[in-house]
């Protein structure tokens, strides 16, 4: 806030002080930073209108006066050039002239003799031809590139005529074939034609039609699927072949090339749309003989599947390695696509090798290989020591092809993990379902757990290639200096080993007890090693002990006592990890997973507290209030470990976890009034004992806050109703005592001292008026919530002000609804729905002034006491 003359002696909103010279500095500081702010609006300003000054200069014709753009002279400002207009113009032309053309050829065809059709039509066609060499000679380049795309679409359809006309038997050749014919003259007389004429159009049209002949002539041999991917291929491939050839005339070649290519831009254009189409081609063509050899049902078939994928092995092998002048990210790419088509191609092999069952290890076993060579690859080519962008120590061909290797592999290794995870995932969570009924009903299902060995031997060789890489990656980089891919990938392996070391005895068919026994063993084995080297790295056995507890905890859910049990191990495991890791010397690391085992632990006895109440046969709502002692003992231990010098993150978060299960208790006993009354109150007491420490004076509001509910829901069950009887000699005396409480400390806040005793009657009052079809309740809660607004206002304090505000709003709200009600069935149901749209684009319209004048609000609010 600006200091004014005099300054005040501390800021209102901040309780900063606003007197002496770091104030004074402040607010020098702040008006050069608000000055640099406006100088850099005004810098972008004129950056704008200097570029548009320029791009006018760049699209006007040679010889053409410019004018000064409408930032500095004021002109209106066209949003079309006339270089757009002039392009527009001509596009709309051409594609009238080809569809009068189209309604000649189809409409009126029969209305003229053989003569007069080829003699309109072949006029029409040479005319259009012939019309861009005059045109470029008048400098009209725009006018030529038209004329040709004309006369390029006429002759497809002299083409169409002539063989409905049956010209020369045409109409007994078969259309794919016929079409096929058709559409590879038109591409290389295109091609010539643009190359003569130095037209830039025709170029592009006959590499756009030469993608056509491959598809059509398969479709006229009557081609299975993968002789369409074979084409496809072959089509990409020759696309990439045009590619080399542009790119190294282009870059090499005499600038007569350029000059017939349409310039160096066209020239760019024509070498990005290769590329772009060329590699689309290659992944649909790839894609379909991928999905034809997976799908195939016999050998046969799959062997026919491999001349496609083959030629897209060698498509991406030249690309990579070969083809100098495509950037590294196409590269690698390249090599990428190969590497699936090749794995596709052995895992569609092994598919008929392999038992039942092992088809999709058949497609992993060869993406691991992969995936590990690549990554010795790159820990090789010194690709994991350097930034991108260095210059790699490797050449760049085995660099790209490495890195496209990893992509790949990678992508193929998490599909097969993808297809395998349903089956890992129902028997990761097979005993939750029978635990649920158990808990629910209290009577054990009868149910089995039984895993296939296929998934797991999947899960299995991911965590391997992860665990390898993690390796390489280390030693590339070095022991010494901390990587983050590194570390990523050790955690990823850790969390992929643990279910599956978890899931083998579910394998091998092991009883229920002795899988959740060696689950609970490996949690416990892996915290001792934490708690015995408390030192050492962290990653991975964090998370290993995580993943492992955690499994620990879903499966011990189908049998109560191995609840019991598992859940006193794992508290007790748990606040040993605390106390050990929480030491003065503890890395932030161990402190933050110290922060975790206490929170843990809390926790764990409340479940272990709740599934004691509920074994010993007591009902959810009885069993809750072991859960509160918990809760009240976790609120005890986190006040004396928050006297301890270096723990007091873990006890901030034994007391966090202590919240958890009170909040847990009263959802617990919601159904249950006169336990949900008996929980509020001793929660509210053990707000107010909370609040005894120095640190935690605010935790009275909340104890305060929970003693009224629970006399509320009191009030309720004794069938009151009329509550203000009760509550206005507790809001008088709360007032009067909060009021000589802020008289005796001015610091106090208002909701300290008013909110709890204006919320103990008006609360209550406001539910008992939507309950009351009389109108004096209303009106009498209305007169002092407006009373209390009025006073918040004039004192400037945010408790009056909110409260009354927000009761006096409900209580109109109440009493205008009937009205509403009413007025809404008279008028037609579309006009509350117009008005609520007009109501959004009205306030869409004007966002930013609602927005800003939210935040002022909100200031006001928070600046008031």
């Amino acid at each position: 806030m600006p200091l004014g003359s005099p300054p005040p002696a501390w800021c209102a909103r901040c309780r900063l002080p606003l007197t002496g010279p770091d104030a004074q500095a402040l607010w020098q500081v702040t008006g050069e930073l608000r000055a640099l702010d406006a100088r850099r609006q005004w810098l972008a300003q004129r950056q704008y209108e200097l570029l548009a000054a320029l791009r006018v200069r760049r699209d006007a014709p040679a010889g053409t006066p410019v004018g000064v753009p409408a930032g500095e002279a004021g002109a209106p400002v066209r949003e079309i050039s006339a270089p757009s207009a002039r392009t527009a113009l001509l596009i709309v032309g051409g594609v009238l002239v080809v569809v009068a053309a189209l309604a000649f050829t189809v409409v009126s065809w029969g209305r003229l003799g053989i003569g007069g059709r080829a003699a309109i039509l072949l006029a029409l066609t040479v005319c259009a031809l012939a019309l861009p060499r005059p045109l470029r000679r008048r400098q009209l380049a725009a006018t030529a590139e038209a004329a040709a795309a004309v006369g390029l679409a006429l002759v497809l359809l002299d083409a169409y005529a002539a063989r409905q006309a049956g010209l020369g038997g045409l109409d007994r050749v078969g259309p794919a074939g016929y079409w096929a014919v058709v559409t590879t003259l038109t591409a290389v007389g295109a091609a010539a034609y643009g190359w003569w004429q130095r037209l830039r159009l025709p170029l592009p049209v006959g590499f756009l039609t030469a993608q056509l002949p491959g598809l059509l002539g398969t479709t006229a041999s009557g081609g299975a699927v993968e002789d369409y991917a074979t084409a496809m291929i072959a089509t990409a491939a020759m696309d990439f072949a045009a590619l080399y050839a542009l790119a190294a005339h282009a870059a090499t070649g005499p600038a007569g090339f350029r000059d017939r290519l349409g310039g160096e831009g066209a020239a760019t254009v024509l070498v990005t749309g290769a590329r772009v189409i060329g590699g689309g081609w290659a992944l649909l063509g790839g894609a379909l003989a991928a999905a034809h050899a997976m799908g195939a049902s016999a050998p046969a078939q799959v062997m026919r599947a491999w001349v496609p994928l083959g030629l897209l092995v060698l498509l991406g092998t030249a690309l990579c390695r070969g083809f100098r002048t495509l950037p590294f990210a196409l590269r690698s790419g390249a090599e990428g696509v190969a590497v699936v088509a090749l794995t596709v191609a052995v895992g569609a092999g092994l598919r008929y090798v392999v038992p039942p069952g092992w088809a999709v290890a058949g497609y992993a076993a060869p993406a691991a290989l992969v995936m590990v060579w690549a990554a010795v690859s790159c820990a090789r080519s010194g690709r994991w020591t350097k930034p991108a962008g260095d210059g790699l120590s490797a050449p760049l061909p085995a660099a790209a092809a490495a890195a496209g290797e990893l992509a790949a592999a990678s992508a193929l290794l998490l599909v097969t993990g993808l297809v395998v995870l349903p089956e890992l995932v129902h028997a990761l969570t097979r005993p939750v379902v029978p635990g649920i009924t158990l808990w629910l009903d209290g009577h054990p299902p009868r149910w089995s757990w039984q895993l296939a060995t296929a998934p797991l031997f999947v899960l299995w060789l991911v965590a391997s290639v992860l665990a390898t890489m993690a390796v390489l990656r280390s030693r590339a980089v070095g022991d010494g200096h901390p990587d983050r891919p590194a570390n990523a990938l050790r955690n990823a392996a850790a969390l992929t080993a643990v279910p599956a070391l978890h899931l083998m005895p579910v394998a091998v068919g092991l009883p229920y007890a002795w899988v959740l026994a060696a689950a609970a063993v490996v949690t416990v084995a892996v915290a001792v090693d934490v708690v015995r080297r408390p030192g050492a790295a962290l990653v991975p056995r964090l998370p290993a002990l995580a993943a492992s507890g955690a499994l620990a905890l879903l499966w011990s859910s189908a049998d109560r006592a191995a609840v019991l049990a598992v859940c006193a191990t794992f508290a007790a495991a748990a606040a040993v990890l605390a106390h050990v890791l929480s030491a003065p010397t503890a890395s932030p690391a161990e402190r933050a997973t110290s922060c975790a085992a206490g929170a843990f632990a809390v926790l764990a006895l409340g479940v272990e507290a709740v599934a004691s109440g509920l074994t010993a046969g007591l009902p959810g709502h009885l069993a809750a209030f072991a859960v509160l002692a918990v809760a009240v003992l976790a609120a005890c231990a986190a006040a004396a470990w928050h006297r301890v010098p270096g723990r007091e993150q873990v006890s901030t978060a034994v007391e966090g976890a202590g919240y958890v299960l009170a909040a847990t208790v009263l959802v617990l006993t919601a159904r249950h009034p006169d336990a949900l009354s008996l929980a509020l109150a001793v929660s509210g007491v053990a707000g107010l004992a909370i609040a005894l420490r120095p640190d935690r004076r605010r935790a009275a509001l909340a104890g305060t806050a929970l003693l009224i509910a629970s006399s509320w829901v009191r009030l309720a069950l004794a069938g009151v109703t009329f509550p203000e009887a009760y509550t206005l000699p507790v809001t008088a005396a709360a007032l009067v005592i909060g009021h000589r409480r802020r008289t005796s400390n001015p610091e106090t806040g208002s909701w300290s001292a008013y909110g709890a005793g204006l919320s103990a009657t008006m609360l209550p009052g406001l539910g008992a008026a939507f309950n009351d079809g009389n109108w004096v309740r209303p009106l009498l809660l209305g007169t002092a919530a407006l009373l209390a607004t009025v006073v918040g206002v004039r004192t400037r304090l945010q408790a009056p002000l909110v409260v009354g505000s927000g009761v006096l709003v409900m209580v109109g709200m109440h009493e205008l609804a009937p009205t509403v009600v009413q007025v809404l069935g008279l008028v037609p149901r579309w006009v509350p729905l117009a008005a609520a749209g007009l109501l959004l684009l009205l306030l869409g319209a004007t966002y930013e002034k609602r927005i800003d004048e939210a935040r002022r609000l909100r200031d006001t609010v928070r600046s008031m006491g």
